[in-house]
């Protein structure tokens, strides 16, 4: 808003209006030209701005009390802070109206609501700061409290309020300890004791006049801590309960018996009526109030006072100078006694209570405190802050701490006592580590494999569920000072030895350590590497191995030995899994193999591999799997790649693939120079590193490979992702190319396992170091010698699939299972199938940029003609599977369908030569079937362009893999809204339609052989609908192009759907209307000319659809009806702009015009969608408007724009559906206006009140919109006297309205006080927003009555009405003072409506003048 903020102040802050502040508050008042306020005593309006100083502060308290964002509420305290005030003189208009603003804010900070509360308290604040400590107004917090007697003058007036506020809280206080529940329901404590420490932090206890009073202030403060240790003790009993969120487990009574106790003591219901209680909001007890859950209502009251009096603790213990600060020249207002009073009560509070919200707010005030004594010269003061952290530390072995979630705020108290200063975290944080490592090194972990993983329930035995292991404690305690930003530097020193407990602990035996250790390394990891963002939008910017490992040298080891451990344990499975062989007695050498017994399903899930998995095997992988990828490794050199091999022979694993990967990734090792551990079970040898190679990742290589062959699906999964990060970039392609050969050479002695995971290692590989902005270097190493040998897998990995997908297992034969077959097509389809889109962009190389295009190409026609056609038309690939599913069946017809897209997108053509020699036409050049360059011939017998009908039709025909059919679809969807037609011309649109046709209608038995049955999936009939409409949108298609019998009925079938008489699914409902939106033209060609009965039927079913879509744009219908709504608008809005730009096809028979109220429905739904509360359906209607208008305009503007463009000729019929809509608009009221004020000034007592689904619009800007768009069209339509007449009396609603609202508040005075409304006050009761949003349309509703009665000969009398009704607000005195804004419109309403009736008429510009909400964009 810049400068212009003041001009427009009292109307952006407007009541109830939803907007957002502006980016500044603090804005120049010399600009706005305004002085201080004169509250009363008249003033002029700033220069250019017609806001005078005293609506300024006027709205700006306002602002404070209603406004419900916390930014507005702080941008108004910030401009009322700077607000230059006039001199208060004793009984004043100042002090009175000072006097009147303390009154509001007291009644609102006893409110229970957490935002009125805030806003009493800034209110006080403000006032305390300007009117009582600037100009010593005195202002008396209670009329009838002893302080204004005539015996207190001598008292400061800054003490004199502060008395006061102490007054009602040692009130409050007295209520809780006499009656928590009904304390909690009348005489909340939050809103006071937050005004209190806003009170104290604007005290300047150095000054002067605070140092003359010392003995007061002392005296206060005393009271004040007193008065807030009092308070905790009357709450902590509900907070320190076992679980006092109210997720009470069976064994733990204590919170609930201590609430029922208290309700019970309530007299408020029985104990045996609380169960009913809980679930019921509005059941009252004694007075038969609306308490709502009382339980909820009692935990709500105690940890906000708990909250609040942590804060007032904090600011007295810190602002005041105590005696143990040694400055001479001001008195001391608190002792050390009291500051070590406090902080020891923090103290209890952060380790006693439960309630997460209750000690999280404790943590930031202990802090604060800890570091004032901390830097305190009292010696006893500083001991006690590291004796609070040896007892945080030793708690859990010195006493017996009760079981809690996350060990509750014993973790935040350590973290109190080392954050509170720079010095005391140097001083105390190797200690405090030290301890907790030490108390953390027993994890009860177990030796032997079989005991590691011992269940819980064997160990529960020996242990009590009703205390937590001081393990649990420690590590809690190190993972919060882990995730603490203070910390971040400090804690670098810790995080080695914090992986190893928390690695280790995965092996405990108690389930609470485990558990606990599992939080702990996460939190390791996102201090180390971030922040973990999606995995395909993982670019791998952290920290290389190198730098882990530099960093953090004892981690090396210590994860190599995780490892092998893991590695060992995964041997076990082939000893479980493989049949025993037995020698006979007789020793006959004869072999037999021993059946293994019958087992039960959980012994066969253990025989399967899973509990073989070593605890800490998928945390390792995860760590080395967010490693970023490096550069060949520093420690291998030169002069060592040099040496000969038959000198230094390189020492490899046995990988259980005929060719390791390993081979191509370590370097050749000295078996003098690098001993070797040990022999695995698998007969692998491992290597170890040693000093020269500690920060190496080689010996992480193997030990990850091994893992690769796991039969657990997601071991192998994350073993591969481990691997890719391990591989220096430039050995990356030697890598792929020896994994993918090794596939290829052990052909079928290659187990499935083993495969799968080698393609997991490959598919890692390629998304690390090929799809981020790979250099040409390592494109041209994918294309020459990757992607060879990635096809070359083609024949022995999908050759398979045309014996059928069903097919069982054939003795030893090698037959491809799905899941390795899909992995493999996954490959294929991510990097060669469209390889050009991630291969090309950027590559300077021309001949490696042909040499791409050719083998890529070559690559499709091979697979389309080859492999898919004669797969995919076959008879059982797209047949479900009888019986049981057969794992990667779905995903590997998906992935085929996929690559068979891509083939078709090859726009590269064959060329059959007259000798039968085949050429591909890429482009402009010409190459053999060899890929060799050649010569353009021009006699040539024909060219080969594929049909992919019988494929595509195939796959839409069955319903078995619905996953393939809603590809094919979503990839027409894409040609075709891309306006890709030729692929549609290749299918032949006739054969297309008729199955898009049967997927818009309801499945039937008796559909006969020649009708086709709909999908059963929703997803896959809503894409085909929207493929419908897109073609429909193409003005070749007619209504006798379509195949369907009659229009008309076909119509009626879809509007059927959609009118609930029969159950459609979401997807689909949305998608029918988005089609009836391309259908409305087709519709409208059905009439023949000249049929006005035919016509007249076409309209009545196109306005029941406007009518339709206009329901759906309510706020209250979920987003997919009002985002469904939008893109049909936009659809039927560019088929209109091609109709009326004669751009049809002159085959077409000519539409008749849609008729004019179901065009001014959609112009009412562009209206509402334009100021949607989603922002995706709102900015794509933006959008649409400005490619209409070939400029940018923001959702604001484009709305602006639709509306004040609404200029319907004079010639057209007047628009009365869009006049009586906005009339409605503009009035508001559904029922009586007696009620709606009724309504709108007593505030509501529902627990959960319905809100506004639609945060986002802007109501008082919306009705000048709907304001300025009526007069435009009684402008337009003045000579209709009848039209304009219709308008006129349907606007002078709203002059009766403001009238009869007049009387009900005059008369309802007594009602208004009785619900707290200040009808007499500094704001008035104008100022409640539900009113001030009515009063502010009715206004618009006068002027728009003048307006149109000075068109009309024989309404004269209802400018006499608005003069009459204006001058009776103005003059009221029962309603004085009116908000500004309504002040200064009833005024100009009364003048305006005067000079009309002189002139008889009213110029258009006056009449859409001061509608200072609209940017009016041209």
């Amino acid at each position: 808003m810049g400068l212009r903020w003041l001009g427009i102040l009292s109307s952006f802050f407007t009541p109830g209006r939803p907007a957002q502040s502006p980016e500044s508050s603090m804005v120049p008042f010399e600009v706005a030209a305004l002085g201080a306020p004169n509250f009363g005593r008249g003033q002029l309006p700033a220069q250019g701005s017609g806001v005078t100083a005293d609506e300024i502060v006027t709205v700006l308290t306002q602002v404070l009390i209603d406004d419900p964002f916390d930014a507005n509420r702080a941008g108004a305290f910030e401009l009322l802070t700077s607000w230059p005030l006039v001199r208060a003189e004793d009984g004043g208009a100042a002090q009175q109206w000072a006097s009147q603003l303390l009154g509001r804010a007291l009644h609102l900070i006893g409110s229970t609501r957490a935002g009125e509360s805030e806003s009493g308290a800034l209110i006080i604040r403000w006032l305390f700061r300007k009117f009582v400590v600037l100009q010593g107004v005195r202002l008396g917090i209670d009329s009838d409290d002893e302080q204004v007697d005539a015996a207190n003058m001598d008292v400061p007036c800054d003490v004199l309020f502060a008395r006061g506020l102490l007054a009602r809280i040692s009130r409050c206080r007295m209520a809780a300890e006499s009656n928590l529940l009904d304390a909690a329901q009348h005489s909340p404590l939050h809103g006071l004791l937050t005004a209190v420490q806003y009170v104290v932090a604007e005290i300047d206890f150095a000054s002067s006049e605070v140092q003359a009073h010392a003995g007061l202030w002392r005296e206060w403060l005393a009271g004040l801590a007193q008065e807030s240790i009092d308070v905790t003790r009357v709450v902590l009993s509900v907070l320190t309960s076992a679980s006092p969120e109210g997720n009470i487990p069976a064994s733990y009574r204590e919170m609930e018996d201590t609430i029922d106790g208290i309700i019970r003591a309530a007299g408020a219901i029985e104990i045996s009526d609380a169960a009913s209680d809980i679930s019921s909001d509005d059941e009252g007890g004694a007075g038969n109030e609306p308490a709502g859950p009382r339980q909820q209502v009692i935990l709500s009251y105690c940890w906000r006072a708990v909250k609040e009096v942590s804060g007032v603790l904090a600011v007295v213990a810190t602002c005041p100078p105590g005696s143990d600060q040694s400055d001479e020249s001001q008195s001391a207002l608190i002792d050390s006694e009291l500051v070590s009073r406090i902080g020891g009560l923090l103290h209890t509070l952060l380790t006693s209570i439960r309630h997460r919200g209750a000690f999280s707010a404790v943590h930031p005030a202990f802090a604060r405190v800890c570091g004032r004594m901390f830097s305190s010269a009292d010696v006893e003061l500083n001991r006690r802050v590291s004796e609070w952290l040896d007892q945080c530390v030793d708690i859990a072995t010195i006493c017996r701490v009760s079981v809690t979630r996350r060990s509750a705020g014993w973790p935040l108290c350590l973290l109190a006592t080392l954050t509170c200063d720079k010095l005391a975290t140097q001083a105390l944080l190797p200690r405090a580590m030290d301890k907790l490592f030490a108390l953390a090194s027993d994890l009860q972990t177990d030796s032997e494999a079989d005991k590691a993983v011992a269940s819980d329930s064997e160990a529960a035995s020996n242990t009590d569920d009703t205390t937590d292991l001081p393990q649990v404690h420690a590590i809690n305690m190190m993972r919060t000072l882990l995730e603490d930003h203070t910390l971040a530097s400090d804690i670098v020193p810790y995080v080695e030895h914090a992986f190893v407990v928390a690695l280790t602990g995965l092996r405990s035996r108690r389930w609470a350590i485990r558990n606990v250790c599992s939080l702990l390394f996460a939190a390791l990891a996102r201090r180390v590497f971030g922040n973990s963002r999606g995995r395909e939008e993982t670019k791998y910017d952290g920290i290389t191995g190198r730098e882990l490992f530099t960093r953090f040298p004892g981690l090396h080891p210590f994860l190599t030995r995780q490892l092998e451990d893991a590695v060992d344990r995964l041997a076990e499975i082939d000893m479980v899994q493989d049949p025993v062989e037995i020698t006979d007695d007789e020793g006959q050498g004869e072999q037999t193999t021993a059946t293994p017994p019958l087992v039960d399903p959980a012994s066969a899930v253990l025989r399967t591999g899973a509990r073989f998995i070593h605890p800490a095997l998928y945390p390792c992988l995860i760590l080395l799997a967010r490693l970023q990828p490096t550069l060949a490794d520093a420690t291998v050199t030169r002069e060592d790649s040099a040496v000969n091999a038959d000198a230094e022979a390189g020492v490899v694993a046995e990988a259980p693939h005929a060719e390791s990967a390993t081979s191509a990734v370590a370097p050749p090792m000295n078996l003098d120079r690098e001993p070797l551990t040990r022999v695995n079970e698998r007969n692998s040898t491992v290597h170890v590193t040693s000093a020269s190679t500690m920060l190496s990742m080689y010996s992480f290589t193997e030990l990850v490979e091994l893992c690769v062959d796991s039969p657990v699906f997601k071991t192998r999964e994350m073993a591969a992702r481990a691997f890719a990060p391990l591989v220096p970039s430039e050995r990356a392609a030697s890598v792929v190319t020896s994994l993918l050969k090794g596939v290829y050479d052990v052909g079928a002695t290659i187990a499935a396992n083993s495969c799968h995971g080698t393609l997991c290692q490959v598919h890692e590989l390629l998304r690390v170091h090929w799809r981020h902005d790979c250099d040409a270097g390592m494109r041209r190493a994918f294309v020459m010698h990757v992607f060879p040998a990635l096809t070359a897998l083609w024949p022995i990995l999908v050759q398979a699939v045309d014996k059928g997908v069903t097919e069982d297992k054939a003795g030893e034969h090698f037959d491809v299972t799905d899941v390795v077959r899909h992995r493999y097509l996954v490959l294929v389809n991510e990097f060669a199938a469209r390889g050009e889109a991630w291969l090309l962009p950027g590559l300077g190389d021309l001949g490696l940029a042909r040499t791409t295009r050719v083998l890529l190409t070559r690559f499709r026609l091979t697979m389309l003609y080859g492999t898919l056609h004669p797969v995919l038309t076959g008879s059982h690939v797209l047949t479900q599977p009888n019986g049981a599913q057969v794992a990667g069946a779905y995903g590997t017809v998906e992935e085929l369908v996929r690559l068979f897209l891509a083939c078709v997108d090859d726009d590269a053509l064959a060329v059959v030569r007259d000798d039968g020699s085949v050429q591909l036409r890429i482009g402009s050049d010409v190459v053999d079937e060899h890929g060799s360059r050649m010569a353009a011939d021009d006699d040539v017998s024909s060219e080969v362009l594929y049909n992919p009908w019988s494929v595509l039709g195939s796959v839409l025909a069955n319903n078995s893999f619905y996953e393939a059919k809603l590809l094919v679809l979503e990839w027409m969807l894409e040609h075709a809204s891309h306006e890709r037609m030729h692929i549609f011309e290749r299918i032949g649109i006739d054969s297309l339609l008729p199955r898009l046709i049967a997927d818009t209608q309801i499945a039937s038995d008796d559909c006969g052989d020649l009708m086709l049955q709909p999908s059963r999936d929703p997803r896959v009939r809503a894409a085909a609908i929207r493929l419908l409409a897109q073609l429909c949108t193409r003005l070749e298609i007619d209504a006798r192009t379509l195949p369907v019998r009659d229009m008309v009925t076909y119509w009626d079938a879809i509007a059927g759907q959609l009118s609930g008489s029969v159950f459609c699914p979401l997807p689909v409902a949305t998608a029918l209307v988005e089609l009836q939106a391309a259908l409305v033209h087709l519709l409208l060609q059905y009439p023949e000319s000249g049929d006005s009965a035919a016509i007249s039927d076409v309209n009545q079913r196109t306005f029941a659809w406007a009518q339709q879509i206009y329901e759906w744009t309510d706020p209250e219908r979920a987003a997919p009806y009002r985002l469904a709504v939008s893109h049909a608008l936009v659809t039927y809005s560019a088929i209109k702009r091609y109709i009326e730009a004669g751009r049809t096809s002159p085959r077409q028979r000519p539409s008749a015009p849609v008729d004019a109220p179901s065009e001014e429905i959609m112009r009412l739904c562009y209206w509402r969608l334009l100021q949607d509360d989603d922002e995706e359906i709102r900015e794509y209607m933006a959008r649409s408007i400005s490619r209409r208008l070939g400029r940018e305009l923001s959702c604001d503007q484009a709305c602006e724009k639709l509306v004040l463009d609404f200029r319907p000729s004079s010639n057209s019929g007047y628009p009365h559906t869009y006049v009586r809509n906005r009339l409605r608009y503009i009035y508001g009221v559904d029922g009586s206006v007696k009620q709606a004020v009724s309504d709108a000034i007593s505030p509501g007592c529902a627990l959960f009140a319905h809100e506004n689904p639609n945060i986002y619009i802007d109501e008082p800007r919306n009705v000048q919109l709907a304001y300025h768009s009526l007069v435009t069209i009684a402008d337009i339509y003045a000579g209709t006297e009848d039209s304009v007449r219709e308008l006129t009396l349907e606007a002078a609603r709203c002059v009766e309205a403001l009238g009869e609202a007049r009387g009900v508040l005059v008369e309802s005075r007594k009602l208004m006080l009785e619900n707290g409304v200040v009808l007499n006050g500094v704001l008035g009761v104008t100022s409640v927003s539900a009113l001030f949003s009515l009063l502010q349309s009715w206004i618009l509703g006068a002027r728009l009555t003048v307006f149109a009665a000075t068109r009309v000969g024989d309404c004269s009398h209802l400018v006499d009405r608005v003069i009459e009704v204006a001058k009776s607000w103005v003059e009221s005195e029962e309603l004085q003072p009116l908000h500004p804004w309504i002040a200064r419109a009833m005024r100009q309403l009364g003048e305006t409506a005067v000079r009309a009736k002189e002139a008889s008429s009213m110029d258009y510009d006056e009449a859409v003048s001061d509608l200072f909400l609209l940017t009016c964009v041209e």
